[in-house]
């Protein structure tokens, strides 16, 4: 007796759904700083900087914008939010937030090369601004230690517990007069004392430290904590 197969029968193809992805355009500049901590010009000017290397050819509809892809990024590296949660709110699916996320960084460090101690008249400079805005003389930068939280490492991981209690990193940065970075130290585990890390930089060769009556000042700040 024969046996009567069921017929293949063409299914129409699903029509593929796209997540509505946020309109930048309409959040207002406060909330642009609160969410991405950059400004919207800021933000523009980074697009224009990294185009070139988020922007992927494809055949496919509905690419992710380069705009998009920034702001996915600075999302996540400014409040550490969880993969799915930066995607949702993008409109975008986890997966790509994830490669997105990679390629931001790699571009960025590829692109940006803007952490620099100053010298000469803009080391003079920012002398001056410290002066006019808090009247303290021959200061060339604030500086301070924060704590960077990160997964427990599989080696040495005693040393990376901080005296709060959890893992991180201890990352030592000395910003101007205009709270822009000019330098960032960030090797040291998280039980080392912000004492020790100044301890071992190259910036006491800087300031003159210990000081002279001619060197400069670092002053200390409990901003990051």
């Amino acid at each position: 007796m024969a046996a009567i197969g069921a017929l293949d029968v063409a299914r129409p193809r699903e029509r593929r759904l796209f997540r509505q992805r946020k309109g930048f355009s309409d959040l207002r500049d406060a909330k642009i700083l609160s969410r991405y901590r950059l400004d919207r010009q800021s933000i523009y000017r980074l697009v224009d900087l990294l185009r070139d290397d988020l922007q992927k050819p494809t055949r496919r509809s509905k690419s992710i914008p380069v705009l998009t892809q920034v702001l996915v990024s600075l999302r996540y590296l400014a409040k550490g939010d969880f993969l799915s949660e930066v995607a949702d709110l993008h409109g975008i699916s986890r997966s790509n937030a994830c490669n997105i996320i990679a390629a931001f960084v790699e571009a960025v460090n590829l692109r940006i090369d803007n952490v620099k101690f100053p010298t000469g008249m803009a080391l003079a400079s920012v002398k001056q601004g410290f002066f006019q805005k808090c009247g303290i003389p021959n200061t060339i930068g604030a500086i301070d230690g924060t704590l960077i939280l990160i997964i427990a490492p599989a080696a040495n991981e005693a040393i990376y517990v901080c005296r709060k209690g959890f893992h991180a990193i201890n990352v030592q940065a000395v910003v101007d007069n205009k709270a822009r970075f000019i330098d960032i130290v960030s090797k040291w585990p998280g039980s080392t004392h912000d004492a020790s890390a100044f301890d071992s930089c190259g910036l006491k060769v800087i300031v003159g430290y210990p000081r002279s009556t001619h060197s400069a000042t670092l002053h200390l700040s409990n901003a990051g904590e």
